[in-house]
């Protein structure tokens, strides 16, 4: 979640990247993000984390291959 939080400052998504390798690039790593992505994305929907929004599905995108669909937004 701290890594896919600070996606809107890359200086600070880098150096969480760098400092926490030995975590986020093991498999576990990898389905974590994931896991955290999906949440995140699913929240995009109801109306949080807007600023996020795009950056999440870029993200995502970049992890998986798959481009994910941009969420229609909350009542």
């Amino acid at each position: 979640m701290l890594y896919v939080n600070s996606l809107r400052v890359p200086t600070v998504a880098d150096r969480i990247r760098v400092e926490f390798a030995h975590i986020l690039d093991t498999p576990s790593g990898r389905i974590g993000e994931q896991i955290a992505l999906a949440e995140m994305l699913q929240a995009v929907g109801r109306g949080w984390y807007t600023e996020l929004a795009s950056l999440l599905r870029r993200r995502a995108e970049n992890l998986t291959g798959v481009h994910p669909p941009a969420p229609t937004a909350a009542p």
